[in-house]
């Protein structure tokens, strides 16, 4: 049976339909957390169905329920900011756009949902929303809008002179019915930081705590409470592994000078060549051990007594749900969202973060002899990670939320409807 064959036999099966994109052009963080919320939404309502839209080319390694199925797009590569290339083929960026929009359609067309949900990127990778969002607009009025935003998106000067000026963060309040957030306003005020609040509504859901890890927390809690217990690993971790070798390599390099048992998570998008020079690295050191990818990850946070890792939503989320004392080490290029995110953190007591520039090895064993000491964090570090059934709740009963257009949504700012007096977008698809 073909993808489209299985997404016509959901939606002859289902009455409640919801088609999510992920455009998925780097790491994994975006799969994981559509899945998860994929996930939630099927256990709030048995009729819910679901497709997800991703670019992720290892979207295959992940499990999903049986009312969720994964659309594979033809996969593309961030290169720079804002600027992108088709993964592992010789055919222009215009052309791999339009035919990924063509797909988006297709399932819309096919699968006809209540709801169109995007992550992140009001327009999509490249703008490719532009012809999809003109047909919901023109064709299927009836379809709701909806977008999530992770709780940082970059620098208030880059988000400016980016989304900005290509009509994104415009976008967000005329082409969308409702605008969620993933993460708490009094942390960071995304509608202040960005100049949103005149233009729509944000609804801050708090932040996504999984329960799995939350549950490697409580585990975690009853193992490393016994001040004789002197176990546990450090855990590296770099998030799809994209950019990963220089944290890796610094991961390794720390199993070798400290004698710790350490656990470096490459993640499956590092290539060939960056991982060999790792394993050449560990190899001869019996306490290091370096992994590819763990469909079973928060196994691994279960028994971290200290973490090392980067900035990205997901991980960092996982890592405080399981309450892991870590240490950042953010990207800072193309978008700095990772650094904002670190310092945050570190301000609310789960780690510590390091800039570039304090990347040496000596500087980042300080602080892990000083978190290894304390693998449990104060009681007082705490964080709100009700998202998930927050975000279940507003779509398994959409029609509850949209008679209140106008009223204030909880920690969040006036709701708009989007713009009238949208009728086209008037997309040039040429190559």
């Amino acid at each position: 049976m073909s993808k489209f064959e299985v997404v016509d036999e959901i939606t002859r099966k289902g009455t409640n339909r919801v088609v999510i994109y992920s455009h998925d052009t780097y790491g994994l963080g975006h799969l994981r957390r559509n899945i998860a919320l994929a996930e939630a939404l099927v256990k709030s309502s048995k009729a819910m169905r679901i497709v997800i839209v991703t670019g992720s080319r290892v979207a295959s390694s992940f499990e999903t329920p049986s009312q969720v199925e994964l659309v594979e797009l033809p996969p593309v590569v961030k290169v720079g900011v804002d600027e992108y290339e088709a993964q592992g083929i010789k055919i222009p960026i215009s052309l791999i756009k339009r035919a990924r929009a063509a797909i988006i359609i297709d399932v819309i067309k096919r699968f006809s949902p209540e709801i169109f949900y995007v992550d992140h990127s009001p327009l999509g990778m490249g703008q490719e929303l532009r012809p999809v969002l003109d047909f919901l607009t023109n064709k299927r009025p009836s379809i709701l809008r909806y977008i999530g935003l992770r709780d940082i998106i970059d620098s208030p000067e880059n988000i400016k002179s980016g989304w900005g000026a290509d009509g994104q963060l415009e976008a967000i309040s005329t082409l969308y019915n409702r605008a969620f957030v993933f993460g708490e306003r009094h942390l960071f005020d995304l509608a202040q930081a960005y100049h949103l609040s005149g233009t729509g509504g944000l609804h801050y859901l708090s932040y996504i705590g999984k329960p799995e890890f939350i549950e490697a927390g409580k585990r975690r809690s009853e193992t490393f409470s016994d001040p004789n217990f002197t176990g546990g690993h450090l855990l590296v971790t770099s998030g799809g592994g994209g950019d990963g070798l220089p944290l890796c390599e610094l991961g390794v390099k720390l199993g070798v000078a400290t004698g710790h048992k350490t656990i470096v998570v490459t993640g499956p998008l590092m290539d060939k060549e960056a991982l060999a020079r790792l394993m050449k690295l560990a190899e001869g050191h019996s306490n290091i051990e370096v992994i590819e990818f763990c469909t079973n990850f928060e196994a691994l946070v279960a028994k971290a007594r200290v973490a090392l890792s980067m900035g990205g939503y997901n991980t960092t989320l996982e890592l405080a749900a399981a309450r892991v004392p870590t240490i950042y080490l953010p990207r800072t290029y193309p978008r700095q969202e990772q650094l904002v995110r670190a310092l945050i953190f570190e301000g609310l007591g789960f780690g510590s973060a390091l800039t570039i520039g304090d990347q040496t090895l000596e500087s980042v064993r300080e602080l892990l002899d000083q978190l290894w000491r304390r693998p449990i964090l104060d009681e007082d570090v705490t964080l709100e990670m009700s998202a998930i059934p927050r975000f279940a709740s507003q779509i398994v009963v959409p029609s509850r939320y949209e008679g209140s257009k106008g009223s204030t949504a909880e920690n969040g700012c006036d709701f708009t409807s989007p713009s009238s007096s949208v009728t086209s977008l008037n997309v040039e698809m040429g190559a």
